[in-house]
């Protein structure tokens, strides 16, 4: 056949392990377009005889001129099944339809068909068949793929009533392309009803064919894959054609190549960047707590000879000694206020920093609302609404004495970071789990905590010697809910700094459930500085 100038090339490969046969076949069509055909040939001893799997695909859209794989390597007496073992008919010869009882099920079966049109002919009156075929016209590249059918005489009421549903009939003594399943939306009904004598003029009939087998035809996933398949395993490849492949896939990897390039970059640059502010903010936060310590033990020391003086007003000379203490106690409070904005700035800093190189999380996780409430009722509002992972309670009257205060916004404003840190803490322990966060001040150490507050401010427990005394250790017991202490109170020694200097220094007394029943942080006050020991 090489010499004929039909096939171009072919190679034949036996599958180690396998009574098997494949060819791969390749010849040129239609000027420098490929043809690549794969013909499997496997044995099947319990039906005694051999079963045939031919694969084509072509180098742009297939054209009918071009000639038949089937035809070309099948023999001309071929029988092809179309829908199961059962049915077997021939594209080279008209067939009959079968009779009345079983018409339903060759329709269902026929129909059914994943690549071949059917084509029923009425043949008049007719009582017997003929063995003359009307579709001797079609293009070469439709062999294999069209099945003419005869439907003699009353045959034709039978199978109008069975295709009524699709919209069409077959027409007295004309013909009728059989609907597929599932059907092609793209083909008018009526478009597939030829009428005539297509005896005498089967042209008509043939242009109908030709223009339903143009129109997108349904393709299934196993077609798809018996294509990829195709393409992919293909042994018979030439040198020109790998390289045009290999040429191919690198301009489609490039692309995907250089944008995931650039943006590893951009991503690097950034990284860079923000590492580089966050080294900054993280090291002025360590300059402020260091000023801030320095300042409150300034403060402490100014406070002890403020009160020690007091005592020794005797005279005039001591007045004057006191009234200058006072001026640098009052200096010395000025200084710790400054600080304590210093750092909180700061911090204010790292937050946008770390939301900015941090991976988005949860909705629990994230950071509060930016808008700091106006007042102590407003706070409380937005907890309850927003901070999913907190119980507040009521702080109405505690917070009474604050109200009025030249530094109650700067209390109010340090209250919401400190409870958006709470809330952002108790979600990140729920999704981290307690061996990464095990209290608060694992997570205020934490470089990837979503918000935070100085460290400086938070103390995890009273001093023994408070705890010593019943009134104090009282004085620091809040309700709870019942799941956590059966008598309903529980102590709360944990608390955070809102304000420093003289009274009222307002504190943030908490409970850390997160690790119990309710999963939670209970804050049970916010008000001035409980009693203490040097107020006892």
């Amino acid at each position: 056949m090489t010499t004929r100038g039909i096939i171009g090339d072919f190679l034949h490969d036996i599958p180690a392990g396998e009574q098997a046969a494949d060819f791969h076949i390749r010849w040129p069509v239609a000027g420098d377009v490929p043809l690549r055909v794969r013909l499997s040939v496997r044995d099947v001893p319990e039906q005694g005889g051999s079963r045939y799997e031919l694969k084509a695909t072509a180098g742009r859209p297939r054209a009918w001129e071009w000639p038949s794989p089937p035809a070309l390597l099948g023999t001309p007496d071929l029988l092809w099944d179309i829908c199961d073992q059962s049915t077997a008919v021939r594209f080279a010869h008209p067939n009959p339809v079968p009779g009345t009882a079983g018409t339903r099920d060759w329709l269902r079966e026929t129909s059914a068909s994943p690549s071949s049109i059917s084509v029923l002919v009425h043949d008049g009156d007719r009582t017997t068949f003929a063995d003359t075929r009307v579709l001797e016209g079609l293009p070469p590249g439709l062999t294999g793929r069209v099945l003419e059918y005869r439907v003699l005489g009353a045959q034709r009421r039978s199978v109008n009533r069975l295709v009524r549903s699709t919209g069409v009939k077959l027409p007295e003594g004309g013909a009728l392309i059989l609907p597929s399943r599932p059907p092609r939306p793209a083909t008018i009904p009526e478009t597939r009803a030829v009428k005539g004598d297509l005896t005498r003029d089967p042209a008509p009939l043939v242009d109908v064919v030709v223009r339903y087998a143009n129109e997108p035809w349904p393709t299934s996933s196993r077609v798809l894959d018996r294509v990829h398949h195709l393409r992919t395993a293909w042994l018979a490849e030439s040198d020109g054609e790998r390289l045009s492949r290999l040429v191919a896939t690198l301009g489609e990897q490039r692309l995907p190549t250089e944008a995931l390039t650039a943006r590893r970059a951009e991503e690097r640059a950034l990284t860079r960047t923000i590492g580089g502010a966050l080294e900054d903010a993280l090291r002025a936060t360590r300059e402020a707590e260091s000023r801030e310590r320095a300042v409150t033990e300034e403060l402490q020391d100014a406070r002890a000879r403020f009160a020690a003086l007091a005592t020794r007003i005797r005279s005039g000379a001591l007045a004057a000694a006191l009234h200058a203490v006072g001026r640098r106690l009052r200096a010395a409070e000025r200084d710790a206020e400054a600080a304590e904005e210093l750092l909180d700035a700061q911090t204010v800093e790292i937050n946008h920093l770390r939301s900015q190189r941090a991976a988005p999380r949860p909705a629990s996780a994230r950071a509060l609302t930016e808008v700091v409430p106006n007042n102590w009722e407003d706070l409380a509002h937005q907890t309850r609404h927003e901070c999913v992972h907190l119980v507040l309670a009521d702080i109405t009257e505690t917070t009474r004495p604050l109200r009025g205060h030249p530094l109650e916004q700067v209390w109010i404003r340090r209250t919401w970071q400190t409870l958006g840190t709470l809330n952002s803490y108790a979600a990140a322990k729920t999704a981290h789990g307690p061996q990464l966060l095990p209290h608060l001040g694992a997570y205020l150490r934490w470089p990837d905590a979503a918000t935070l507050f100085p460290p400086t401010r938070h103390a995890p427990r009273e001093s023994a010697r408070l705890m010593a005394s019943p009134r104090l250790h009282e004085a620091r017991c809040f309700p709870v809910p019942h799941t956590i202490h059966p008598s309903g109170r529980v102590f709360m020694g944990e608390h955070v700094r809102i304000g420093s200097g003289r009274p009222p220094a307002p504190r943030l007394h908490l409970y850390d459930d997160t690790g119990g029943r309710t999963r939670q942080i209970h804050i049970g006050y916010i008000g001035t500085h409980l009693p203490s020991l040097r107020t006892n």
